[in-house]
């Protein structure tokens, strides 16, 4: 993949379509600009601090961040950079010039403790905190989300932003009180992502209080610190508040227009019994008549329960795979009597995992997930990172995990450090401060909560639409 080319898949990363930043669209520019540029220009007068030794998986933006420079400046240095189908490869030598803002020959980059400016923190100290030794499907997970991190560090370096990253090993069964001793360097991070397990949140959440770092907890856990500790920013919402969002944009949509079909799948085991009957009792309250039928009804009886003259919309009490297969076959059935039937579907996050096998169905059948995050396969920012990804680390993200680690970890560090780069101990994670990243997978936008930290606010409705488009109702 040659540079202009893995440039402008790191364009579309940062930007969108409808609304791109025309801060990123000069610095493309300037960039190609510098490209085009003759590379004998600078080979007459250039001279080398050092020669680097490439790594397995360092990348070109990487590497200029180590060593202070600016992606010009290392590619000015190594022209063959600049030509096309160039890729860098493990063992190649390129040369590191000095920096042209400096004319004495220096380390490479150490940042010292970051200061904080009117414009926010010069270098932001990143920690992390996770199981990275532990050789199972959470550590896989982990590591996943560590390269996301790790190409958001690239991308922030290419647009300037300087970084440090620490990393700490905290499995299962490690004493966080003991590691935060023998680790006297975490006192100076700025931002720390982690635990992954919730007897290990109260002691690291005290200590971000105590040395001003901020704590970002990006997994879910049964941990309350963000209630009471100011330095949490927690990006899990707990199922109980997520029940209650659920419902009530269900009332919102449905309620006054739709007849509600509850189908029950006789599948207790995955706990959706307690949101369909807390949503069915919700709707006795306000006098809404639903139905209620069974999965194993016959044809004829099913299909008494739906109504000709205004939209149905079905809520199972199941999110697994099968009973939702065997609910659409039945529809079918029921559109093949009646085509004029009007049904929408309304389902858990973890239908997006079948959405590969059943989408034609979530289109026939008007579904709606509602949820705090999206994985878009046909995004072109998506499907830019994924390419950068592979690239960089020579496999694909886990296909079958949702939300996608990879993405989960690009998106939490490019939006804290954004932050913290431009607004410092001002920083309080909200939109407004954020409005020029867009995740490409989880929406953050952070509320105070009344004696503590910060919670992520959002959550949405993905509609797939009846005409083949997907949407998302933000509520």
């Amino acid at each position: 993949m040659g540079v202009v080319e893995r440039f402008l898949l790191f364009l579309q990363l940062v930007t969108d379509k409808n609304q791109v930043n025309m801060n990123y669209i000069l610095k493309a520019v300037l960039v190609l600009l510098v490209l085009s540029v003759s590379p004998n220009l600078w080979a007459q007068s250039t001279k080398w601090r050092d020669i680097h030794k490439v790594k397995r998986h360092e990348t070109i933006f990487g590497i200029a961040r180590s060593y202070d420079l600016t992606i010009e400046e290392l590619l000015d240095a190594n022209p063959e950079m600049k030509e096309k189908g160039y890729e860098l490869k493990k063992g190649s030598e390129i040369f590191i010039p000095y920096s042209k803002t400096s004319t004495t020959q220096p380390t490479p980059a150490k940042p010292s403790k970051p200061t904080t400016t009117a414009k926010g923190i010069d270098v932001v100290k990143v920690g992390i905190m996770l199981p990275f030794l532990d050789n199972s499907t959470e550590g896989k997970r982990m590591i996943e989300y560590y390269r996301g991190v790790r190409a958001a560090l690239d991308s922030l370096g290419h647009m300037g932003i300087k970084t440090q990253v620490n990393l700490w090993n905290l499995n299962k069964d490690s004493v966080v009180t003991n590691v935060l001793k023998h680790n006297p360097q975490i006192a100076n991070q700025d931002v720390i992502f982690g635990p992954l397990y919730t007897n290990q949140v109260h002691p690291l959440a005290d200590f971000c209080h105590k040395h001003g770092a901020r704590l970002v907890i990006p997994f879910s856990t049964t941990a309350t610190d963000v209630n009471s500790n100011p330095n949490i920013f927690q990006i899990y919402q707990d199922e109980d508040e997520l029940s209650a969002r659920s419902r009530g944009a269900f009332v919102e949509r449905f309620s006054h227009s739709h007849r509600p079909i509850f189908i029950n799948c006789n599948n207790p085991s995955d706990g959706k019994y307690t949101f369909t009957r807390s949503l069915r009792e919700y709707l006795e309250s306000k006098n809404i008549q639903a139905e209620i039928t069974d999965i194993n009804t016959p044809l004829r009886e099913f299909a008494k329960h739906f109504s000709q003259t205004q939209p149905n919309v079905v809520i199972l009490n199941s999110a697994a795979y099968k009973p939702l297969e065997r609910v659409f076959e039945k529809l079918d059935s029921l559109k093949n009597i009646d085509p004029s039937l009007i049904i929408s579907t309304y389902g858990y996050n973890e239908w997006f995992i079948y959405q590969p096998y059943l989408e034609k169905d979530y289109f026939k059948y008007n579904v709606h997930i509602p949820t705090t995050f999206y994985y878009s396969r046909k995004s072109a920012r998506t499907e830019a990172f994924e390419k950068l990804f592979e690239k960089d680390y020579g496999q694909k993200m886990n296909p079958d995990g949702l939300p996608r680690m990879g993405i989960m970890g690009f998106d939490h560090t490019m939006y804290f450090v954004l932050g913290l780069s431009h607004y410092g101990e001002k920083y309080v994670g909200n939109e407004q401060q954020n409005s020029e990243y867009k995740p490409l997978q989880t929406r953050l936008e952070f509320k105070k909560l009344k004696d503590g930290g910060y919670q992520n606010n959002n959550f949405q409705v993905i509609r797939f639409k009846t005409d083949g488009s997907v949407d998302s109702l933000t509520y």
